[in-house]
């Protein structure tokens, strides 16, 4: 009796978090921006005062159809309207690199051999991931010289033997020998003597290369000592910032959900936001993206039996984020209550007078049945100082993705 009680009560409560409060709604509908699924991704409530930021920062759950587009689609928006320098890939140095040559139109290595190790998982095998890298070489190709932008990897490594084949594009070959087929034994020579063998041919090598295989020896060295991706990410991005100057340059980045959440002190995005010596505690902005009605595929490995689809390596299935048992966001009625079903909707939650700016409205979860990992709000923070705007997707249909 008591456990029926207990759960009696729990689903009252969340009955009753699932009502949209009149307060949340009336700001919403004046900061609230729907996009037909059917209609280009174009962000017309965009202001000033949004591109007056210096990072911008996309959070996306990477398994579901529209993250891809949603990502394009604003990173070449906001390159049209103030022209980024760098796109911040979620993936390794030398993947990065490869990609880099693959976006200016080399044909040198095919894009599924770039992103094979990739540690978005969903990314190897996805028609879409692949279809937004195709579209970004061909928006690279028809800008102007003094408008191309730079592509460039954070991770943590995840593909060693790309490393291996960057190392051997660009050192000289009397090297080539010690560069080891064993990913300790490289990692071992890189903390012994690749620094070494850069100093001794840094009059032979230009100034870009020096600075790669510089990067490279550093994410080697500190492959072992800095396991989370998120504390990897943050270091790499403090040393290009310092060695290319991005003080006063538009950066963009198209990362997993978690990494663009400002609030932790664990996160990359919280990371960057609390580092006094760079300029993004006031000069960054996270967009989220919160997903209803929607479908999501994934390794069918990483969900409890009951849930795979028998059989199959990937499992797809409805993901939304207004479960009352698996995933419940407090106060997602409201979001729902100013957009429409097949959209995709842009949220601006940091306007002035925004109740956001107040309350964890909007980003606290609550849940049942644990599945996925949720977010502890942090005492005394509010919606906003997690993120500033959501994408807030309604009816995403995954296509099964591609196993060729």
């Amino acid at each position: 009796m008591k456990t029926r009680t207990l759960f009696i009560l729990a689903i009252s409560v969340l009955l009753l978090a699932s009502c949209s409060s009149s307060k949340y709604v009336n700001y919403l509908e004046d900061h609230t921006e729907v996009v037909k699924m059917t209609d280009s991704l174009q962000f017309n409530s965009l202001d000033d005062r949004f591109y007056k930021n210096n990072l911008f920062l996309v959070g996306e759950v990477h398994e579901v159809e529209t993250s891809p587009r949603i990502d394009f689609a604003l990173f070449s928006q906001l390159h049209n309207t103030i022209q980024i320098n760098t796109y911040l890939a979620e993936m390794d140095i030398a993947q990065g690199y490869y990609l880099q040559q693959y976006i200016k139109g080399s044909n040198e290595m095919a894009l599924k051999d770039i992103l094979k190790n990739w540690p978005v998982y969903i990314g190897r095998i996805s028609e879409q991931h692949r279809t937004k890298w195709k579209k970004m070489r061909a928006y690279y190709a028809r800008l102007p010289e003094d408008k191309k932008f730079n592509l460039v990897g954070i991770d943590r490594v995840a593909d060693f033997e790309l490393i291996r084949k960057l190392l051997k594009e660009k050192l000289p070959e009397t090297y080539h020998k010690a560069i080891d087929s064993e990913d300790d034994a490289l990692i071992s020579w890189s903390e012994n003597k690749l620094n070494t063998i850069l100093d001794q041919e840094k009059s032979h090598l230009d100034h870009a290369t020096i600075y790669l295989l510089k990067n490279i020896a550093y994410n080697l060295n500190n492959y072992k000592q800095t396991k989370s991706r998120d504390a990897f990410m943050y270091q790499n991005f403090k040393r290009l910032y310092a060695q290319r100057d991005w003080e006063n340059t538009y950066i963009y980045g198209g990362l997993g959900f978690s990494h663009t959440l400002q609030a932790y002190n664990y996160t990359f995005a919280g990371r960057i936001k609390k580092d006094t010596k760079m300029p993004y505690a006031t000069k960054m902005v996270s967009l989220n993206t919160l997903y209803v009605d929607s479908r999501l595929t994934v390794d069918s490995r990483a969900l409890p039996k009951f849930m795979q689809d028998k059989g199959q390596a990937f499992t797809s299935f409805k993901y939304s984020q207004d479960n009352r048992l698996f995933m419940y966001i407090q106060g997602i009625a409201d979001y729902k209550k100013v957009t429409e079903p097949n959209s995709i909707s842009l949220l601006k939650l940091d306007a002035a007078g925004s109740p956001y700016l107040t309350s964890s409205r909007g980003t606290k979860v609550k849940k049942l049945i644990t599945i996925w990992d949720a977010y502890d709000i942090l005492d005394g923070t509010s919606t906003t100082d997690y993120a500033q705007y959501l994408f807030f997707v309604r009816n995403a249909d995954w296509i099964q993705p591609d196993e060729k």
